[in-house]
Order: C-alpha cells, then sequence, then structure tokens
C-alpha cells in the first residue's frame, strides 16, 4: 500500500476531526507520505480552509464538474450552500496556505460538460482563481438512474487541449471495476437495487 485516496463512502470533510486523526495515523502507523494521502470534497468551504490550518500536506481533491453555479448546482446541490466562487477561493487559500497543487475533479459527461466551451470555461476559471491547480478528467460510468453518457475520445482530447491552452494540465483517469458494478456511482446504485430485492422477498405480516 503506497498511497491512499478518501472518497466515495460519504463526504470526508463532513466528518472532519474523525478524517484528521485517520490521515495521521495513516502516516505514523502505516508509513504512508502525507504527499501520497487525498481528500476529496465536494466542496465544504469551511472544512476545506480548516484543512489549511492542519498543515496535513495532503492533496486536496475538490469535485467541480462544472464551472459555473448554474450547471454545478444542477450536478451538486451542494453548490447552493458554496457557489463556485466560494470553492475558488477556499482552494485558492488551501494552495497558498500549505504550498499543495489542488486537484480538481470533473466527470465528462457526453454532449454536456464535455465540450470545448466548457474546456474553456474551465481553464479560465482555474488560470484566473487558482492557478496551477490540476484537473482530473473521469469518464462517466454507466447507472440506470442518469440518462448521461461517456465521452468519446476525440471529444476528451479537445478537451484536454484546450485546457492546455490556460496552462492548465490534466489527467485522464482509467475507468476501473465497471464490468462489476465497482465503478464510481455503481456501488449504490447496485446496494440500493439489493435493498429493493430483500425487501420485496420478504414474507408478508
Amino acid at each position: 500500500l503506497s498511497s491512499v485516496v478518501l472518497l466515495g463512502m460519504g463526504e470526508p470533510l463532513a466528518n472532519f476531526e474523525n478524517v484528521v486523526k485517520a490521515v495521521r495515523r495513516i502516516h505514523d502507523e502505516l508509513d504512508i507520505g502525507m504527499r501520497h494521502i487525498t481528500i476529496s470534497t465536494v466542496g465544504l468551504v469551511p472544512e476545506i480552509k480548516r484543512l489549511a490550518e492542519e498543515q496535513l500536506q495532503v492533496t486536496l481533491a475538490i469535485s467541480l464538474h462544472a464551472a459555473n453555479d448554474e450547471e454545478r448546482s444542477k450536478l451538486l446541490p451542494m453548490n447552493k450552500r458554496y457557489p463556485v466562487a466560494s470553492v475558488m477561493q477556499a482552494a485558492r487559500e488551501y494552495w497558498e496556505v500549505t504550498g499543495r497543487r489542488v486537484s480538481f475533479e470533473w466527470t465528462l459527461i457526453a454532449g454536456e460538460n464535455d465540450t470545448p466551451e466548457k474546456a474553456q470555461e474551465l481553464g479560465k476559471l482555474i488560470y484566473l482563481n487558482c492557478p496551477g491547480a490540476h484537473v482530473n478528467l473521469i469518464p462517466l460510468n454507466p447507472t440506470n438512474g442518469y440518462s448521461g453518457g461517456p465521452s468519446q475520445r476525440e471529444a476528451v482530447a479537445k478537451f484536454v487541449d484546450t485546457l492546455r491552452q490556460f496552462g492548465v494540465e490534466a489527467t485522464v483517469r482509467v475507468r476501473r471495476g465497471i464490468d462489476i458494478d465497482a465503478g464510481c456511482g455503481q456501488l449504490a446504485e447496485r446496494f440500493q437495487e439489493l435493498n429493493v430485492t430483500s425487501a420485496e422477498a420478504l414474507p408478508a405480516r
């Protein structure tokens, strides 16, 4: 085990004290360097600032997925409490206090947020508010509850090239586990399906 990423089990920063304790134990007891530990968040602004004050040197990954409030609020309701501008300000403060590059997560949805225009909007947002940040591009995993689909290779390539025009580097993540419903977003759906099936199998009282 050489690295740890805290995400996918609820919002880590909503459990701030325990997450910080866990990070310290992972570092002290498993001998995993702080720079090999990533904490992912939907963008809880007060907690991002608290995390900066802890000076843990962990990587902060912020789920963005849209570069304006109207579109991001549709994807992430938390944006109504902490809009894009406040999230970007908190990200910049984290970078300035810790010296650690911030990562932004962007799930690519075909025809919605994978166009050159959306890449320009994202590139400009990062260039003006959090220069030096990195973008993780994540192909959308198929789920029954959402009609969107993953982006085509050509669209992904254009998105990456457009970001580079703003000095923003991006990494396209490899989708793993989708064949066994273990990809991002699939486990929760499968769990719900199993619960429904189990409930239907219960004898009537």
